[in-house]
């Protein structure tokens, strides 16, 4: 269906340019189906250099350029080197309703995140004003987006995925939401934020997007602020949380109660308040459908002969369904600590986590791992994919990719 769409949007275009002979105006190439313009295009998008290959493409004629011009606009590469001539193109005026052109109904993925002081603020919400009719993600620059480009952004009603992690100004979250929580297509949200609570002690009121599936947030929130999860949409399957130093064990444990039973990802960044990992392993009986977990390795995650703690529910016999699990170690790498492998071999080989098929360890360098600890890191790969093995070819994660990772 979406290629006869296609077909038929450039069909529409060199229909409009066909002269009265029956030829493409201005065309001096021999016209190919309108299939294999299509089929070309599609291929050059998947290359490193699609770009400047579509605007090459663009140049050919014009039956070429119908096919090809979508597509270039479709995910512009920005930078400071073409930003201006970019923002001439989309927004020739100031004023919105004058010299409105068709190109910025195009724009589906906008990527500023390379931008620094080349934009501004009432520039970055002139575009967005510009783009609100077509555009589906969004990732925001760092110091030319602020509090007066929400009120554009809130019109961008076909919004998917919307990344303000690279922002420098401090946003509240409560004024973020206010904007962004009527985007019904809103599916992913990536924010650095503070929590601003009312000044006229009227209660709090978190209102987040309906169909939200993915959170990642960094603010320096403690217990008394966990009450902006209470209204999450059940429709959240994946979590991560920055810099949250103010959380510890209990914190955690409060959000594992309250929507954990949602989760299939979650993650914690290493700044995160350190976490005891046998502790967190006996609350993933709150999250029975996660299986994706990656935690930062503290000083408690070293012991020796622990048994990894579940409920009884959760066994050898029928293991939790975590299948990927990753440490961030550069806290252990700062004071030379380890973690103790045998424990967690144990746990995926004799208990509760058995089936878990990719193990990750994030350390400050990748050689460190190897040097010190071979053996260990060996057997655990040699287990992974032994398990993986034995799930035979309708297994979730195949042989080739299990095992143990190293990663900075």
């Amino acid at each position: 269906m979406e290629q006869e769409t296609q077909w038929q949007e450039v069909d529409a275009k060199i229909g409009a340019m066909v002269g009265s002979n029956g030829s493409v105006e201005g065309d001096q190439v021999p016209r190919l189906p309108i299939e294999i313009l299509c089929q070309i295009v599609n291929h050059v998008q998947l290359s490193s250099s699609a770009q400047r290959d579509l605007w090459v493409m663009t140049l050919v004629s014009r039956a070429w350029y119908a096919a090809a011009i979508t597509p270039l606009y479709m995910k512009p590469g920005i930078s400071g080197k073409n930003f201006a001539l970019f923002v001439r193109t989309l927004c020739p005026s100031i004023n919105a309703h004058i010299r409105r052109t068709s190109f910025s109904s195009m724009v589906k993925e906008l990527n500023m995140s390379k931008l620094v002081h080349d934009s501004s603020k009432s520039l970055t919400s002139r575009i967005l004003g510009r783009l609100k009719d077509g555009l589906e993600i969004f990732v925001a620059p760092q110091a030319s987006f602020a509090i007066n480009c929400l009120a554009a952004l809130s019109k961008c009603q076909h919004l998917r995925k919307l990344d303000l992690s690279y922002v420098s100004e401090n946003l509240g979250l409560l004024q973020l939401l206010r904007s962004v929580s009527k985007l019904s297509r809103l599916e992913l949200l990536s924010i650095r934020c503070k929590i601003d609570y009312p000044s006229d002690h009227q209660p709090l009121n978190v209102v987040w997007p309906p169909k939200l599936k993915a959170l990642q947030l960094s603010a320096p929130i403690n217990d008394n602020d966990l009450v902006i999860f209470k209204t999450i949409p059940k429709s959240l399957i994946s979590l991560t949380l920055h810099h949250c130093l103010k959380l510890n064990s209990g914190s955690i444990k409060r959000i594992l109660v309250d929507f954990g039973h949602f989760l299939e990802s979650l993650r914690f960044e290493p700044r995160t308040s350190s976490l005891a990992f046998p502790e967190l392993v006996h609350w993933l009986k709150y999250a029975p459908r996660l299986r994706r977990l990656s935690i930062p390795a503290s000083s408690d995650s070293v012991r020796t002969n622990y048994d990894f703690p579940m409920e009884v529910r959760f066994s050898a016999e029928n293991p939790h369904p975590l299948e990927h699990l990753e440490f961030d170690c550069t806290y252990l790498d700062r004071y030379g600590s380890e973690l103790d492998y045998e424990d967690i071999w144990l746990a995926i080989a004799e208990g509760s986590l058995g089936r878990v098929r990719r193990l990750g360890f994030r350390h400050q360098t990748n050689v460190q791992p190897w040097r010190t600890n071979r053996r260990e890191l060996q057997e655990l790969h040699d287990l992974l994919r032994a398990l993986a093995r034995e799930d035979g070819e309708n297994a979730r994660v195949k042989e080739e990719d299990a095992g143990v990772y190293i990663c900075t």
